[in-house]
């Protein structure tokens, strides 16, 4: 893995072993999807479901101040701990925030981090939909991220796709790179 812009640019990180079931999104779709999002400096990026955790450090690179990533693994937390230690050195300042467990579960807890400005998800394909449903039917989750675009990558192969419930709405879906992502909001 490695940063692919901003101040880490270039930086090679630790892989996770072969035997972990993490499938990062694609170079050239995380180039595409960053690119879209343009300037990130001063915003708070979460990422749902880290795995890798490359895309929270991808966010630091480019300038977010604050990076969440959630991640049910403790061996793979740990790997992003140390990610995350190897991208400070380079000079970024971001505050990273690591929560263990899944979500929106690890959210109910007396303390939440700061209030995300773009969520990013790429869950388990398998159970990509119920976990959108589950996710944005939380009222803890709904209230924490309710200022953020909340970015959901699709599977790779036909999946039911049912419109989130209120007040989440689907505001398209955009191809960036080889993935697809919906982009939901919330509408007074």
């Amino acid at each position: 893995m490695e940063i692919t812009a901003g101040i880490a640019c270039g930086l090679k990180l630790a892989d996770l072993p072969e035997e972990y079931p993490v499938r990062p999104t694609s170079v050239r779709s995380r180039r595409a999807f960053f690119d879209s999002l343009g300037t990130l400096d001063g915003k708070v990026f979460a990422d749902c479901f880290a795995g890798s955790g490359i895309m929270g450090l991808e966010a630091a690179s480019r300038g977010a101040s604050e990076v969440i990533s959630a991640e049910e693994s403790p061996s793979v937390l740990a790997l992003i701990r140390k990610n995350s230690a190897r991208v400070q050195r380079t000079g970024i300042t971001a505050r990273f925030h690591l929560i263990p467990g899944t979500l929106p579960k690890s959210l109910h807890v007396r303390v939440l981090p700061p209030r995300p400005d773009i969520v990013f998800a790429d869950p388990p394909y398998a159970a990509s939909m119920s976990l959108l449903e589950a996710l944005t039917g939380d009222s803890v989750f709904t209230e924490w991220a309710s200022c953020a675009d909340l970015f959901w990558e699709l599977p790779d192969f036909p999946c039911d796709l049912k419109p989130p419930k209120a007040p989440w709405h689907l505001m398209g879906i955009r191809q960036l790179g080889a993935s697809r992502f919906l982009l939901i909001r919330q509408q007074s």
